[in-house]
């Protein structure tokens, strides 16, 4: 097998395992497994196309190594196989991340939007609650205001209606005082 410069690797005998020199939360591999030889594809990483991530100058990856002319040589150093799965496996999670907050960011608009379109609605409702209270309201301050108006058109008609009766009352008794008054006046004058 030959890789991108020409050299050989040789594999008569399967590498030892080796106690990782990286902390284990960056380790891949536990010390009781053997290490395995990377596969390594030669296309680009997804952090050098223009649509993917946008490039901060903090990732390290394959493609980075090469890009610097540096081309080691894979079976040959268990800690740099290592290192190359860890830029891997970040890589993954980067793109991975990237995406996860991507979703996030849609889910929380689309929670904004229906927010406000929860508030829009039960602002509207309010409002037409309030407004038809507010009806309601008009129409029973006509209601009582036409029953007060009736009040006191019935009291002021009760009160004519007294008046006039008093009044005809004394027109009969002034008629009647008047009428004897006339027939006294007419036995003394014959």
């Amino acid at each position: 097998m030959t890789t991108s410069n020409g050299r050989f690797l040789h594999t008569d005998h399967p590498p030892t395992p080796t106690p990782p020199v990286l902390p284990p939360w960056l380790s891949s591999f536990s010390s009781t497994q053997t290490i395995r030889p990377p596969s390594v594809n030669l296309s680009l990483s997804p952090w050098s196309q223009p649509d993917a991530i946008p490039d901060n100058g903090s990732h390290s990856s394959i493609s980075t190594f090469a890009c610097h002319g540096f081309n080691p040589l894979v079976g040959e150093n268990p800690l740099l196989s290592e290192l190359m799965e860890c830029c891997k496996e970040l890589e993954e999670g980067q793109q991975s991340w990237v995406a996860h907050k991507k979703e996030a960011e849609w889910r929380l608009k689309r929670v904004e939007l229906q927010l406000e379109s929860e508030k829009a609605r039960r602002r509207k409702e309010k409002m037409e609650d309030i407004e038809a209270k507010v009806s309601a309201l008009r129409e029973e301050q006509r209601a009582c205001l036409d029953r007060i108006e009736a009040e006191y058109k019935e009291q002021l008609a009760g009160l004519r209606r007294e008046a006039e009766a008093k009044e005809h009352k004394l027109a009969e008794q002034w008629a009647a005082k008047h009428s004897r008054l006339t027939k006294f006046l007419k036995r003394m004058g014959t």
